[in-house]
């Protein structure tokens, strides 16, 4: 992303500056403009070529981020020139609208899942959060927030987060979820929470999920009817406690798929 940035030449200085907007006071700008230089922000620089992201500095961030403040700068930032080259750096195809404010909003959301995670990097969310944003789906505290148990955390894996059927088809959908942080699971469940705004059949919406000890994987899995339905359809997952409270409100798009069901003539 600094690439893509307008008359940004400093990279310590950005990342103060990026730092603030979302919240942080961790690092602070020399108040001598000639400090103000990689000599002498060394450690900043070191953060934006590196990765590198402590805990201590993550603590440092308001849990959720300021959002606001941080797309702002983002999107002032940008040099329009580059916008589609930013995209393409986040796996945006060319053919997907570009527009830079809800571009600089999904990196801001992006931004925030790395604050919060107990891993040392995330998978890029980008191309789904954008797509969400261009959709009109508006993001709440929450969905930027950390996970509802401290030091918890969740891998999830599926083939796919689309699912393309026919509207005779029947699906068997699987997620594969790692615990990845320190707590253990008992109790827990994935839930489809907006069963009543789609049209497929959803054969299983509340899946148990296994005790799960930290490092440890499991599967679970649902069955979709998409029988006598045409359209796009959102299906939007939880995985909730005992309490039937939200695991991990800042995972909004981890768990959730897509079905895509199209009518075809029986034999075409």
């Amino acid at each position: 992303m600094y690439g893509s940035l307008n008359n940004q030449k400093n990279q310590g200085v950005y990342i103060i500056r990026f730092f603030n907007a979302a919240g942080s006071n961790y690092f602070s700008l020399p108040a001598n403009r000639q400090h103000q230089t990689n000599a002498y922000l060394e450690n900043e620089r070191h953060y934006a070529k590196d990765r590198t992201l402590t805990d201590e500095i993550k603590a440092s961030f308001p849990n959720p981020i300021d959002l606001d403040g941080l797309t702002r700068f983002i999107s002032d930032n940008f040099d329009s020139n580059k916008l589609l080259s930013c995209m393409s750096e986040f796996g945006i195809p060319a053919s997907v609208e570009a527009h830079k404010d809800k571009l600089a909003k999904a990196l801001s959301i992006q931004f925030a899942k790395f604050v919060i995670t107990t891993q040392p990097d995330i998978n890029n969310e980008v191309l789904h959060i954008y797509q969400s944003l261009l959709n009109g789906e508006e993001m709440r505290p929450k969905d930027i927030m950390g996970s509802r148990y401290s030091g918890d955390s969740v891998g999830v894996f599926s083939e796919s987060k689309q699912v393309y059927l026919n509207c005779y088809d029947n699906f068997h959908y699987i997620w594969t979820i790692q615990n990845r942080g320190k707590q253990e699971w008992h109790g827990r469940k994935l839930v489809l929470v907006n069963a009543n705004e789609i049209q497929p059949e959803i054969l299983q919406p509340v899946i148990p999920i296994p005790d799960t000890r930290p490092n440890e994987t499991v599967r679970i899995a649902t069955d979709i009817n998409a029988s006598g339905f045409e359209g796009k359809f959102d299906c939007k997952w939880e995985m909730q406690d005992s309490d039937g409270e939200n695991c991990f409100p800042n995972c909004t798009w981890d768990f959730n798929i897509q079905i895509c069901v199209t009518f075809a003539e029986v034999g075409s």
